[in-house]
């Protein structure tokens, strides 16, 4: 291996371990770009930095209408049952650790009381709930996988076939995998390579963060894919045939953070940088081309003086009024909004809600729950 290609791999190493929203605020740091000032001076401490465990959350999905699975940074996950109250929040229903103790970057729900989850950088596991419900959650095993694919990063099941799970990687690539919901088992099928050759992230970054479903049945799908390196994907499943390919913002420094698709209708979210760049894009899906086109973009930030601006996640909802959206920045603010049919996007407000970095978000219909989750739990009923 050359000298460069050392530096690249200890390089993408580094910044995989760290949230995306501080690897791009380092960035931005060595590029000479101011970030505001702390109100008191920082002091040099006689000791050495010998790492850290972040314990925020990375991934978060809905199991049911009532449980929602979290994942965390610490290589936890935790089970919770949505409470509807005013004074107390979602209560824990299981806790367990990654088989292989790293960080938990993809959660996917599965028919038949079941879920999918990252381990290493050449596995997946599978959970599945005993008799007992999900305070009986149990293993049902690791797959493995080319270790060449890299982590599982982001992953949504689809009904085609049987059961068929779509996972994506580090890589740039996504796996395919026939589940067999009756046996609790997972075949891998094949691996498509949707890599951008030219990434918009500075480190050369090909992780598929995010997948939504576009069309469903239990013979074919399509599924969106949005990366790291910024093409926004259209997937069939279970051929793995590609059936377009965007970028997302050609003029983008940063890649995408978050897919979420209803009907012929596409959010992306993304980290901006700089006041004329954008964090939320609002796409149409055309299902006779699958091509995307550009409706729309906001930047949500909330003090305009910050040289980024990272949305962590967007997702479709609904309220009372109707259709909706909502979307979590790293300065901790939940955003909503609707769509304009002339306009785009049209931003309700925000709302401050936790600490910094950015939250993940879970929405569940019928009726309207949103969780908002960083290191704290918040959780909300939309009227819808």
């Amino acid at each position: 291996m050359s000298a460069e290609a050392e530096r690249w791999e200890k390089t993408v190493a580094v910044n995989r371990a760290v949230p995306p929203a501080i690897r791009s605020r380092q960035e931005l740091i060595e590029r000479g770009i101011a970030f505001p000032s702390p109100p008191l001076a920082t002091t040099a401490l006689p000791i050495s930095a010998d790492g850290v465990t972040y314990e925020m959350a990375q991934q978060l999905t809905w199991l049911d209408a009532d449980h929602f699975v979290v994942g965390r940074w610490d290589g936890s996950m935790s089970i919770f049952k949505f409470v509807d109250s005013a004074v107390s929040g979602p209560l824990i229903s299981e806790s367990v650790a990654s088989p292989a103790f790293q960080g938990v970057r993809m959660l996917a729900r599965l028919p038949r009381h079941s879920f999918a989850s990252s381990n290493n950088e050449s596995s997946i596991a599978l959970w599945y709930a005993g008799d007992g419900g999900w305070p009986d959650l149990r293993p049902g095993g690791t797959y493995d996988y080319d270790p060449s694919l890299g982590v599982a990063t982001g992953a949504r099941a689809v009904q085609a076939g049987t059961s068929t799970l779509v996972v994506g990687h580090t890589s740039g690539h996504l796996s395919i995998w026939d589940h067999d919901p009756i046996r609790r088992r997972l075949r891998f099928l094949r691996a498509v390579d949707v890599r951008n050759p030219a990434p918009v992230n500075p480190w050369g970054l090909h992780d598929v963060h995010s997948i939504a479903i576009v069309s469903d049945s239990p013979t074919k799908a399509r599924i969106l894919a949005g990366s790291e390196d910024g093409y926004v994907s259209i997937v069939e499943i279970p051929s793995g045939g590609i059936l377009s390919q965007t970028v997302f913002n050609p003029q983008a420094q940063r890649g995408i953070n978050s897919v979420s698709v209803t009907g012929d209708k596409l959010l992306v979210a993304n980290c901006s940088v700089g006041s004329s760049d954008h964090n939320l894009w609002y796409f149409s899906i055309d299902p006779t081309t699958w091509q995307i086109t550009l409706r729309g973009q906001a930047n949500l930030i909330v003090d305009t003086n910050r040289p980024q601006a990272f949305n962590f996640a967007t997702i479709w909802a609904a309220y009372s009024d109707g259709p909706c959206w909502f979307a979590s920045t790293e300065e901790g603010a939940l955003w909503m909004g609707t769509i304009d049919p002339t306009s785009g996007i049209n931003i309700i407000g925000y709302q401050e809600v936790t600490s910094p970095l950015g939250s993940t978000l879970g929405y569940a219909p019928d009726p309207g729950r949103l969780v908002m989750v960083a290191y704290d739990l918040y959780e909300y009923t939309t009227g819808a």
